[in-house]
């Protein structure tokens, strides 16, 4: 029997989870059914040995003997476990209605607090499993000229199979390994959409905005409107941003309409002007470059449609514009990433000019294999993730840099071969094999500097060939 793990679990739930002790008999039922069980005994008595969980922010280790069981009798198959935690945990949280209810009465006096109010119940109810989180390998890139964040991400990616119909779809609440996902209704721009907490957290309390419907993401001013509104739900210590909506924008935006939110200043928001500009055409509008990487124009005023509108005429002329050094005749080379963020009463966007028609000087062949995929907003914020396989790869590389493993360049095995150049060039630095630790730290160092070279590399202009561009919009440096 598991009587006593149940008990603890349903505890667990009174004093983290808000479950009433009218709800505690039915939940038991639930969990009794779920694991198909022959019943359950409450235990009332006092144990020396009790779990404290009081002090527990995860369900964790509560939910491992009661998953464990369930699996060796044959309850539940060994790949099925995420469903039946999921439905466990599912069985003893408020309703969706009662979360929306709570967030709303507490974001009238507290916006701040409400958010984290739904953070700490989505850790707490199991959906960010931080202890998940904690396996990515991540660290920060001090010794750069921006403290970029790198995340090596080892999380498991479920199937899009597994979701109805995509893995942002509002059915996702109380479906499959979603079951304990909760979420908060937004009215963004005269839309229904909803809010809630990303399990992989990639940044500090990532979260994403996702419209009800399962439609694709507007574009042009409908697409900064809708920004603009939701930087005023995320309120003064956040920020939300969207990827590209466009044919070759890079890591595009994915077929449902979402936006991506965090509450840390990301190290580009964290970045300051550059070059100050003004527009003739709208000249109370704050306007300059940021000192980041890659081309990032910033604009801000309080007035929300005037912000919108002059964003989306430079946005407009930039997915329009060729020079001698940008090739774009088909129009469809150029496209931007935006961040929107309110601050101080103002609408502040960052505006991410890309494109795929600047020529661009060949890059190491490592390069290919530590960033696979297109840049997306995440990287382009500073938080640069990188593929689940580079762990098990970079693991092997330091190998050779603390002469565990002899280094033969020819000899080398196919997923390591890429990093040929980088080792011999490292180890030749290094003046030979170094200690474990040295390895790793100058390993770490090696993916900075590179992680910085690839968000360098999309940069389209830089203080002087941004001048033709801002002339033909009638802006001109202060």
């Amino acid at each position: 029997m598991l009587d006593k793990e149940i008990t603890n679990l349903l505890t667990y739930a009174e004093l983290h989870l808000m479950l009433d002790e009218l709800d505690k008999a039915r939940a038991a039922r639930q969990i009794v059914r779920l694991l198909k069980l022959d019943g359950y005994s409450p235990l009332y008595e006092s144990d020396e040995n009790a779990v404290d969980v009081d002090g527990m922010t995860s369900p964790n280790k509560l939910l491992e003997p009661l998953i464990a069981s369930a699996v060796e009798r044959g309850a539940v198959a060994s790949d099925k476990t995420a469903e039946l935690k999921a439905d466990i945990m599912d069985a003893l949280l408020l309703r969706p209605s009662e979360i929306n209810d709570l967030f709303a009465d507490t974001a009238s006096v507290n916006r701040q607090k409400a958010f984290d109010f739904l953070y700490d119940y989505s850790v707490k109810s199991g959906y960010v499993d931080l202890d998940e989180c904690a396996k990515n390998d991540r660290w920060e890139a001090k010794e750069l000229k921006s403290k970029i964040e790198v995340i090596i991400n080892v999380m498991p990616q479920a199937s899009s199979s597994d979701y109805p119909p995509c893995a942002l779809c509002y059915e996702n609440e109380g479906y499959g390994a979603s079951a304990n996902k909760r979420t908060v209704s937004v009215d963004i721009d005269g839309e229904d959409w909803f809010f809630t907490y990303s399990r992989h957290q990639y940044f500090d309390k990532h979260g994403v905005l996702v419209n009800k419907s399962h439609t694709p993401p507007t574009d042009g001013k409908d697409m900064l409107g809708k920004l603009a509104c939701a930087a005023d739900f995320m309120g003064a210590d956040g920020f939300v941003g969207i990827n590209a909506a466009a044919e070759n924008g890079g890591a595009k935006n994915s077929v449902h309409e979402h936006f991506q939110t965090g509450y840390r200043y990301a190290p580009e928001l964290r970045a300051g002007y550059g070059n100050r500009y003004k527009s003739r055409e709208y000249p109370y509008i704050e306007l300059g470059t940021v000192d980041w990487y890659n081309t990032v124009i910033r604009l801000s005023h309080s007035n929300r449609e005037k912000v919108v509108e002059f964003a989306d005429k430079l946005i407009s002329a930039w997915n329009g514009y060729s020079d001698e050094r940008i090739s774009n005749s088909d129009g469809k080379s150029n496209f931007a990433n935006v961040v929107a963020r309110k601050i101080g009463g103002k609408y502040v966007f960052d505006i991410i000019l890309r494109s795929n028609g600047v020529k661009k000087p060949r890059i190491p062949a490592e390069y290919n294999e530590i960033k696979t995929d297109a840049l997306g907003l995440t990287d382009l914020l500073g938080y640069f993730v990188l593929p689940t396989k580079l762990s098990e790869q970079l693991q092997k590389v330091r190998l050779y840099l603390d002469g565990t493993t002899p280094f033969d360049k020819a000899a080398l095995p196919a997923d390591t071969k890429p990093f040929g150049g980088m080792i011999e060039r490292m180890l030749k630095e290094q003046g030979g094999t170094v200690s474990s630790l040295e390895a790793k730290l100058n390993l770490h160092d090696e993916i900075d500097a590179a992680c910085e070279k690839i968000l360098s590399q999309s940069a389209v202009f830089d203080a002087e060939t941004i001048k033709p561009f801002f002339e033909s919009l009638g802006i001109y440096e202060l």
